[in-house]
């Protein structure tokens, strides 16, 4: 009996010395993190866009300009991009011999060095497309640039007659989630 009450005695000693203090915690961060689900990666998309109808019967110009930062963490980017021109399966690109205001829709993206990155230049319907684009081996970081012009026509009585652009830009990034914190797109 008195063997145990020294057992006994030992095992309180060293449960109340490696509980309490700088030690305690330690033993109980160690405790939670193994309870605690593995870090995981995530995927979460950003995304700018742009887009306008024409709806004046005589061409009216277009203009605008937005940034959208790129950092390490993009793993890609996609371009989704749409015009409809009136008329343009019938006169197509030839407005400008008939007219001397040409309809078209110029897009860029550029890099914040001022390197072209994606450039299309229209003057037709394009139906919707959605250009991907990786890292190579990784993309310029900072606050790249989507550029547009366009000039284009349309009528507000039937709504029939109106030249409009779409332009999407999705930054896809990636993140690691940790379960007990808020997701990485808030």
């Amino acid at each position: 009996m008195r063997r145990n009450s020294v057992v006994v005695f030992l095992l309180m000693t060293l449960m109340t010395s490696s509980l309490s203090g700088c030690l305690g915690l330690l033993q109980a961060r160690e405790t939670i993190e193994g309870l605690r689900e593995d870090v995981y990666q995530v995927s979460y998309p950003d995304k700018v866009d742009m887009a306008h109808t024409f709806s004046t019967i005589t061409v009216q110009p277009y203009s605008n300009q937005t940034s959208f930062p790129v950092d390490s963490a993009v793993e890609r980017i996609e371009i989704y991009f749409k015009v409809g021109m009136s008329g343009s399966d019938t006169v197509s690109c030839f407005d400008e011999v008939i007219s001397s205001e040409l309809r078209y829709v110029r897009a860029e993206v550029t890099t914040p060095s001022g390197v072209s990155f994606w450039l299309q230049d229209v003057c037709e319907d394009v139906p919707p497309a959605v250009d991907t684009f990786e890292p190579n081996p990784e993309f310029e970081t900072g606050d790249w640039k989507l550029d547009v012009e366009a000039r284009g026509w349309g009528e507000n009585t039937f709504g029939a007659f109106q030249d409009n652009f779409i332009i999407v830009i999705t930054v896809h990034r990636v993140c690691q989630q940790y379960p007990i914190e808020a997701p990485c797109d808030e």
